[in-house]
């Protein structure tokens, strides 16, 4: 079954605001360099002039880590704008102004009761070593106590979103002074969650809570993954799950790589040389964004 917190780390940028006050860091079983896998994208037909490197992230980071080669390198410094999921997200406040908008909601039930009973003393030591009061988590919608309790648990790892790929981009990109684009705004990214019908926000939760004690595990299988650039391995953790409901793997991995593949060819079709950087499980698989890309007559290539 795949960690929510995997499939955050995957695909979403948003991470609440507990995590810019990260523990002390654990000792994690990772890779300490490597290769992360990245993309060329060329068109073929009349028309797409432009073209893309596709890098696949992961949205937290170990302190000390060498993700960067020269090849990474050169792409980037070749390439005339960044394109990221969402814009914003270093504006804190903000972010947590639109989460709290869509996340409370009035008479909701009490969290205990939206998980089976045999949980329930489970989901209290979740709540507990979460550091977040349960009269707070009473009045979330189930999605967004779910993502709170999912942060909370990365943030007891002592991993702190400020070493994400997209940040370190984002800045190396402000200082080329070239363009930073967004494919999603916050409102969208969290929407895709608070649209969600309740039984499978209860999933997000009940998944939280069943897997809680791997935590360290989750995550090192996916960083592992991600740097030593095993793109099968990230479709083996990032299918299963929440995303074996076809309606849930619609809504937040297939609907969103469509939109984003409309919006990339819309951009190809003008010169120039985009670096575009989006979570890993929106680049493997059947349903990526290059195979997308591929269908509409893009040539595709791993060059790393």
């Amino acid at each position: 079954m795949i960690h929510l917190r995997t499939l955050l780390t995957l695909i979403a940028t948003f991470c609440l605001a507990a995590c810019s006050n990260a523990a002390e860091p654990v000792q994690l079983n990772t890779v300490k360099e490597g290769k992360p896998a990245l993309w060329k994208v060329t068109g073929t037909k009349p028309g797409q002039q432009g073209s893309a490197y596709m890098f696949g992230t992961i949205h937290i980071l170990p302190k000390n880590v060498n993700w960067r080669t020269p090849l990474l390198e050169t792409a980037l410094k070749d390439s005339d704008r960044l394109i990221i999921e969402v814009l914003g997200l270093e504006d804190t406040q903000n972010a947590a102004r639109i989460f709290s908008k869509l996340a409370i909601s009035p008479d909701q039930p009490e969290i205990e009761t939206r998980v089976k009973p045999s949980l329930r003393d489970d989901l209290d030591a979740v709540i507990d070593k979460s550091n977040i009061p349960e009269f707070a988590l009473n009045r979330m919608e189930s999605w967004a106590a779910a993502l709170s309790l999912a942060s909370a648990q990365t943030n007891a790892l002592g991993l702190d979103s400020g070493e994400g790929v997209e940040k370190k981009l984002t800045a190396q990109f402000d200082d080329f002074d070239k363009p930073v684009e967004g494919l999603e705004t916050i409102e969208q990214q969290l929407g895709y969650f608070d649209t969600l019908p309740e039984s499978q926000q209860r999933d997000m939760l009940t998944s939280v809570v069943e897997e809680a004690a791997d935590t360290k595990g989750a995550f090192e299988r996916l960083f592992n993954a991600w740097i030593s650039g095993d793109t099968d391995k990230i479709v083996e953790l990032s299918n299963g799950g929440i995303l074996e409901d076809p309606k849930t793997r619609e809504k937040l991995l297939v609907a969103r790589n469509q939109d984003w593949t409309d919006q990339l060819d819309k951009r190809l079709q003008s010169p120039g040389i985009s670096f575009v950087a989006v979570g890993a499980a929106h680049l493997v698989g059947p349903d990526a964004v290059q195979a997308m890309l591929e269908k509409r007559g893009y040539k595709i290539e791993k060059i790393q």
